[in-house]
């Protein structure tokens, strides 16, 4: 599986007006992996946040082509959890919360941390490289303030180190988790401490690979995960409490049973 620059789409709210503003076309072999890409990073970036709907004809507009690529492209995105499409009502950037949150990350934890113990029996010196040669542009995009290929290289590095189990099926198993997650990730980044201990834990699981220890190259992991997931976490909580009062303004707490 090919790391993706891939994009995504628009604020909730943000209607007819916003969406026209908010993709450029990049490069890619067929409209359909344009419009994917496209609309991936959109929604990445927090251009078209959780909730935003994505109506096809205004996007391919938007993109400069045919509204087929763009179907084509958010059925993609679908299969892999970030997109919800209802047969005649539309499509529309899949709610962020703690419940879908806890079980993307369990579910990475399980994949990947069988991932490393496979790929621990023949890690490689070419492997290693790999790795370290994403990390390498990983710091360097990190550095110039590039967000987009520092999802690249960050997502190399890991896939690196899954592929050296040499299983097809763990990578395509791994796929919808990971790029769901990476909707959550984002928020993790903004944190400089958050960043450097990633830095650190990616460096330890490298290490461990390459000395053939897969079982404390996926202990690292599982806290690799479990510490962005706490995080994000975090946040979603302070906006639920955040946006509580508000609810009981309007909806008045129902009177205990027995009291007027």
């Amino acid at each position: 599986m090919e790391a993706r620059g891939g994009a995504r789409p628009a604020p909730a709210g943000g209607g007819r007006a916003e969406a026209r503003q908010q993709l450029s076309r990049p490069a890619r072999q067929t409209a359909g992996d344009q419009a994917e890409a496209a609309l991936f990073e959109a929604i990445m970036e927090g251009r078209i946040r959780a909730g935003a709907p994505l109506p096809a004809q205004e996007l391919a507009e938007q993109l400069g082509m045919s509204a087929m690529p763009v179907r084509e492209a958010l059925r993609r995105l679908a299969s892999l959890g970030l997109v919800e499409i209802v047969p005649h009502k539309g499509a529309w950037v899949r709610e962020l919360s703690l419940a879908d949150l806890r079980d993307t990350y369990f579910t990475r934890i399980g994949i990947e941390s069988l991932a490393l113990r496979e790929a621990a029996a023949g890690f490689g010196p070419a492997d290693g490289e790999r790795a370290r040669a994403a990390l390498r542009d990983h710091e360097a995009a990190v550095a110039r303030g590039d967000r987009v290929l520092a999802r690249d290289a960050h997502e190399r590095f890991h896939f690196a180190l899954y592929r050296a189990a040499r299983s097809d099926w763990l990578m395509r198993s791994l796929e919808p988790a990971w790029r769901n997650s990476e909707r959550y990730r984002v928020a993790s980044m903004r944190d400089p401490g958050h960043v450097r201990r990633r830095a650190e834990e990616h460096l330890g699981m490298l290490a461990a690979l390459e000395r053939g220890d897969g079982e404390a190259a996926a202990a690292l992991l599982a806290v690799h995960l479990r510490s962005s997931a706490d995080l994000v976490a975090a946040g979603l909580q302070r906006g639920a409490a955040a946006a509580a009062p508000a609810a009981a303004a309007v909806t008045p707490r129902p009177a205990p049973p027995g009291r007027p």
